[in-house]
């Protein structure tokens, strides 16, 4: 078991609060990513948890004990970082045993541990290669096999593929989740890149001026955003000024049905992800703005009322007309910033699911 419980934890440099009372538990063997913009306080946290940075207020726990009595080499955690500090001067058996050494684990046992953690990222037969001799990924590989190989309880991963190009950081992160799983290791990702926190992480952990947003798994993360900083943040969404009444909501020429009285009245903002739109006929009039090709789809830019909108079309679907009708296939409801329901498109009919 490994469990991780942040208890209101809170951390302030210079008058202003890099983590305010956070409240956040890590189940045994989950893959957790920390997400935000720079600046929100997921690295703090992170610092924090491995015993880098001690917090102002609060406690960290693991399986219901406290780590902040422990130094960071006390503590059953190992970290791979963003840059790969690697020793330049060291081959890779080295680097990989360095930890080990410290522990003054038996020779004969350092040999066979850093053997599998090299098996386990991909580099049998490197040992005696030095950092200069690899590629930024393979050198990222020994760095995670350095942190793999002290056997931690916990792993910790601040933003590791940063400076990797796009395809391989795509690849590295998905053999990260499938070490991960392979171990059954507690896992503490951070990074600022949505995509790779929505195809690596159990659940993701969004943040947002030192302050926890949200906490759910990606599927329900990006369906069910509950604050309009995370509809905004995860994936593109198009925000319609609107209005409600009773079970009504109407954004310039759309009109939708709510279940039940929101209890609300005045403006709210009608959020339409653009794979929730579709051209067909009756649709409110659209006027299209221009269309990108970007790849296995199209984004339709369209003006729609006094505001614009991007529109997700199929590759091979032709391109809509100026003045095409604009359907609605799902929308949420924010208020002060808040989900406060879910709309169904009526008047206009919502375009049928494909």
């Amino acid at each position: 078991m490994a469990e991780i419980v942040f208890d209101g934890i809170t951390k302030t440099y210079a008058g202003r609060a890099a983590v305010r009372n956070l409240n956040l538990r890590v189940g045994s063997g989950e893959l957790l990513c920390l997400l935000g913009p720079s600046g929100c306080g997921k690295t703090t946290s992170l610092r924090m948890l491995a015993g880098f940075v001690t917090p102002d207020a609060g406690d960290i726990r693991l399986d219901g004990g406290s780590l902040l009595r422990l130094g960071p080499e006390a503590r059953p955690t190992a970290m791979v970082f963003q840059r790969y500090t690697l020793w330049p001067h060291m081959n890779v058996f080295h680097n990989v045993a360095f930890g080990l050494k410290l522990r003054r684990v038996p020779a004969r046992e350092v040999v066979r541990r850093v053997g599998r953690a090299l098996a386990l990222v991909g580099l049998p037969g490197y040992e005696l290669r030095l950092p200069a001799q690899l590629s930024g990924g393979q050198q990222q590989r020994v760095a995670l096999a350095r942190a793999l190989v002290i056997e931690p309880r916990v792993l910790l991963l601040d933003e590791p593929l940063s400076s990797l190009d796009a395809k391989l950081r795509a690849g590295l992160r998905q053999e990260i989740r499938g070490i991960v799983r392979e171990l059954g290791i507690t896992t503490v990702f951070v990074t600022h890149d949505q995509e790779e926190a929505l195809s690596v992480a159990d659940r993701i952990a969004v943040m947002r001026d030192g302050d926890l947003e949200q906490v759910a798994p990606p599927g329900m993360l990006y369906a069910q955003p509950t604050t309009r900083f995370v509809a905004d943040f995860i994936g593109q969404m198009n925000f319609l000024p609107g209005v409600v009444s009773g079970r009504e909501v109407r954004a310039g020429e759309l009109h939708f049905a709510v279940d039940g009285d929101l209890g609300l009245g005045g403006p709210v903002e009608v959020a339409v992800r653009p794979e929730d739109f579709a051209f067909g006929p009756g649709g409110a009039p659209a006027q299209v703005l221009g269309v990108a090709d970007l790849g296995h789809y199209r984004e339709v830019r369209a003006r729609l009322g006094e505001g614009a909108v991007s529109v997700f079309v199929g590759k091979g679907e032709a391109a809509p007309a100026s003045g095409a009708g604009l359907h609605v296939r799902r929308a949420l409801l924010y208020a002060g910033g808040r989900l406060v329901g879910e709309a169904r498109p009526v008047g206009a009919l919502a375009a049928e699911r494909r």
